[in-house]
């Protein structure tokens, strides 16, 4: 029988780095405690779970062990709970089939003799273990081994379906910090099963949170100083990371697509207000754990790169945020003036024209006071410092500006925006080379500066991003029935029963910010206004007396150009079909003649049939009728000749 061991210390010979990374993987503590019971929160990730014919289980689980709470700790008291993303395999987020990952996991008998080897205050000491996204295998495994382990150990089980019901149970899901594969997966569920809902928090009939995307003010205001403004989160750490020495020298930054569910996660993420995001990149990694005072790090150093997003999923991450402005940085109404001034493309753009279109104090410019804020402030200082790198990344300020301009635009007209493809292009590129000698200097910042706008607020309050003003608590369908009258036809049906009382003094839903509704439009005008004058209609003829009725036609006469009416004979009435009983019937009920007098398709009479002859005469023979009678009987006829003998 095998027995479980303690790890070897780290300054033995017999100490495993690479098995102690790979726990650091599979379990590692939340950095915020449980929100109920403000006990340590572990996490237990089945991605980074290793083949079983590769790496050895009864070597690795010491390890694992290992980085739960100490015995001493245990036996003073201590409680953990542990969090278990089961369905998060790694064969699920790389496409594998679950028949390869049946064959790489360990077999039910080695879990339920591991079970029994752990230690009588590891089990007691655990007052919680949420499972997520568990299989029929795994619910009957943990089932067994909690009635064999004594009972009590089956009500500290709880199986979950899906990240939203650790909501119910007073777990915030955006405290934990949770691996990239782990939202990857959920999101890939929520897709099979036809949900739009986001990949964490929220009820079904609340209106998604928006916190990065598609604001209404792009830049979020400082606190206690309303006139400054600040880069939001999302660029805040994505930019952060993008800047880091590992990162930057990536080649095809910006060029090269990231993972579409990727990008998606890393949307809703943001919009959320997910508090953990791990970004990593081979040997560069970027967290920002620090939202509360007295919070500590968070062990990212240990993660691999697939636990975290990469570098392309930032890059993507950014050009998402510059797409779905609400207002682009080129919006429509400049598109007449990009024409005009800047349509020619032997244009040489000098600087001095470049600094009169972002300065804050223009007098007249195409670009609105947000787009060049945004400009100064982000996108120029941020596509420079990457040419910087073009030897390593292979990115020059033509190829940044190929990536960038579809983004900065969204018109209405899908080729209206081609034709300001290039004239953006250029302006953007221009920007671009002269913006560290010449507009950089002329606005008093540099790349210094630039660093010190993507660190982490020193206010608390301006770590993470607001939300906008009214969208939060408000239902779906509140919002969209607000500022809207329900008049005639669209009252509601719970209305349907007081139509016949008086409404006029019914509150009217008002949108925010008036007092008065709005004055109604004006009614459009008909012929008839009131029943007393209309017309009487005409009498309603029977179908049956339509046919007695003659046609009267007026027609002008082409001698004296008077007219005249012509007056037609009503149309016959038409006699009913006899039954088929009647003409095809016994004996006893024969049809009657008179019944079919009248009817001209049937003719029970055979008249003969004159077939042509299909006969042809002898040229040669004298006619018939020239022939007196006498002779007619001796016509002569062309002899017929004989058959062949013996045929």
């Amino acid at each position: 029988m095998r027995t479980l061991l303690p790890p070897p210390p780290p300054t033995s010979d017999y100490y495993s780095s690479a098995l102690a990374a790979l726990a650091a993987r599979i379990l590692y503590p939340n950095p915020v405690p449980s929100s109920t019971t403000h006990l340590p929160l572990y996490i237990l990730n089945s991605a980074a779970f290793p083949d079983a014919r590769e790496t050895s289980y009864d070597d690795l689980v010491p390890y694992v062990l290992a980085r739960l709470p100490a015995e001493d700790d245990l036996l003073a008291g201590q409680q953990y709970e542990i969090l278990f993303f089961a369905r998060a395999s790694a064969d699920e987020t790389s496409g594998k089939t679950a028949k390869d990952a049946k064959k790489k996991r360990p077999g039910w008998q080695w879990c339920v003799q591991t079970y029994q080897l752990l230690s009588r205050v590891l089990r007691k000491r655990l007052s919680r273990l949420w499972i997520l996204g568990a299989e029929s295998w795994v619910r009957v495994l943990v089932e067994g081994v909690m009635v064999m382990g004594g009972g009590k150990g089956r009500k500290k089980v709880v199986f979950l379906r899906a990240v939203e019901e650790l909501e119910g149970w007073g777990i915030k899901v955006k405290d934990l910090c949770v691996p990239s594969g782990v939202w990857v997966v959920e999101k890939r569920r929520r897709r099979r099963r036809g949900s739009r809902g986001q990949v964490h928090g929220g009820e079904r009939g609340k209106i998604r949170a928006r916190r990065a995307f598609g604001l209404r003010e792009a830049l979020p205001r400082l606190e206690g100083a309303e006139d400054w403004v600040r880069l939001p989160r999302v660029l805040r750490e994505a930019t952060s990371f993008l800047l880091t020495d590992e990162c930057i020298k990536t080649e095809g930054i910006f060029r090269v697509n990231a993972k579409a569910v990727m990008v998606e996660v890393l949307k809703e993420l943001y919009n959320g207000g997910q508090q953990f995001i791990v970004w990593r990149e081979r040997g560069s990694v970027v967290s920002f754990p620090y939202w509360r005072d007295g919070t500590g790090n968070v062990g990212v150093d240990e993660m691999e790169a697939k636990d975290g997003f990469d570098v392309h999923a930032a890059a993507g991450l950014i050009k998402l945020w510059y797409s779905e402005l609400r207002e682009p940085i080129f919006p429509q109404t400049c598109y007449q003036a990009l024409e005009k001034f800047y349509g020619d493309p032997q244009l040489q753009l000098e600087p001095v024209q470049l600094v009169d279109m972002l300065k804050p104090d223009a007098e007249w410019t195409i670009l609105n006071v947000t787009a060049r804020k945004i400009l100064r402030m982000h996108l120029l200082p941020l596509l420079s410092h990457v040419t910087r790198y073009e030897e390593w990344n292979h990115m020059t300020a033509s190829g940044l500006v190929v990536c960038f301009a579809p983004a900065l635009l969204k018109g209405p007209d899908i080729e209206e925006d081609m034709k300001m493809m290039g004239i953006i292009r250029r302006l953007l590129e221009a920007m671009i080379r002269n913006w560290k000698e010449h507009l950089a200097p002329a606005f008093g910042t540099d790349h210094e500066h630039f660093e010190s706008q993507l660190r982490l607020p020193e206010v608390i309050a301006d770590r993470e991003d607001p939300l906008e003003e009214g969208d939060e608590g408000t239902t779906s369908t509140e919002a969209q029935m607000s500022g809207i009258t329900l008049i005639d036809n669209d009252t509601s049906a719970s209305d349907t029963q007081d139509a016949d009382e008086d409404d006029d003094n019914a509150p009217l839903l008002l949108p925010s910010g008036h007092d008065t509704p709005p004055p109604l439009p004006p009614r459009p005008h008909t012929f008839f206004e009131t029943e007393e004058t209309r017309p009487p209609l005409p009498p309603r003829v029977r179908s049956s007396t339509i046919a007695e009725i003659p046609i009267t036609i007026t027609k002008t006469s082409p001698v004296n150009g008077n007219q005249e009416q012509l007056k037609r004979k009503p149309a016959p009435t038409v006699q009913p079909l006899p039954r088929y009983s009647m003409i095809v019937g016994s004996s006893s009920a024969q049809p009657q003649p008179a019944t079919l007098e009248h009817m001209p398709f049937y003719n029970t009479v055979e008249q003969p049939v004159e077939e042509p002859l299909d006969m042809e005469l002898d040229p040669e023979l004298p006619e018939y009728e020239a022939l007196p009678e006498a002779s007619r009987t001796a016509i002569p006829r062309k002899p017929v000749p004989k058959s062949p003998k013996g045929g």
